[in-house]
């Protein structure tokens, strides 16, 4: 039987590249309880991923009423946190601009893994939650719209270029406003803090003085989702 493993965007790190229709993220994550009491250990996708058959995309599991992939993923690989990879999607179809446009306004709110492991790798723990060590067939990984952890905050990383196009603080506050979903406020006190970080950095260590435009830059680009 598949089993689907559901993640929320902010567990995703979901970010789009400079191509409309483009993104990557984590399709799942290792060492988290799932929405069907599951967990994916480190490893579990090794082997079938050696395969290098693609992964497609879908939306909200839509093969399972007979619908068709909008898009598929592309270098999928494990790293220490899950099953990280790059995923392209067809945007002459109507349903990938929908899936598209809804995740990078902030609309839908998941990514969703479906597949199939190998009964001798689970391990059944007393508490009920079954550990999962080895994945037979990744059939899907699916933008969903009804992540397993509801109080999760989404954010989403518009195209590398958005960077590129800063030159003052008030951009930076933007930048946060419309891209990372913060309100103004909110975003005003996020540059004021990150202001009172770099000035008590630069104290700490006695190095020059950077100027805050290029203390702004050096965290936007660093500490963002890559």
């Amino acid at each position: 039987m598949l089993t689907h493993q559901t993640l929320s965007l902010s567990e995703c790190d979901i970010k789009f590249a400079a191509s409309e229709g483009t993104f990557s993220g984590y399709g799942s994550v290792f060492g988290n309880v799932d929405s069907k009491n599951d967990i994916v250990a480190p490893g579990a996708y090794a082997e079938v991923l050696k395969s290098g058959e693609k992964v497609p995309v879908y939306v909200n599991h839509g093969w399972l009423d007979g619908k068709l992939p909008v898009g598929s993923w592309s270098g999928l690989k494990e790293d220490d946190r899950g099953l990280f990879g790059d995923a392209g999607l067809v945007m002459q179809m109507p349903s990938a601009i929908d899936a598209y446009w809804g995740m990078k306004s902030g609309l839908v709110t998941g990514l969703s893994v479906a597949f199939l492991p190998d009964g001798k790798s689970i391990e059944r723990r007393s508490d009920g939650v079954r550990v999962i060590h080895k994945v037979k067939i990744l059939k899907e990984i699916s933008i969903v719209n009804e992540p397993a952890n509801a109080e999760a905050r989404v954010f989403s990383v518009k195209a590398t270029e958005e960077i590129g196009r800063l030159e003052t603080v008030r951009d930076f506050e933007r930048l946060l406003r419309d891209v990372g979903s913060f309100d103004q406020a909110t975003a005003k006190q996020l540059v004021a803090k990150a202001k009172d970080i770099f000035r008590q950095r630069d104290a700490d260590e006695d190095a020059e003085a950077q100027s805050s435009q290029e203390q702004l830059l050096f965290a936007l680009r660093n500490y963002l989702p890559k």
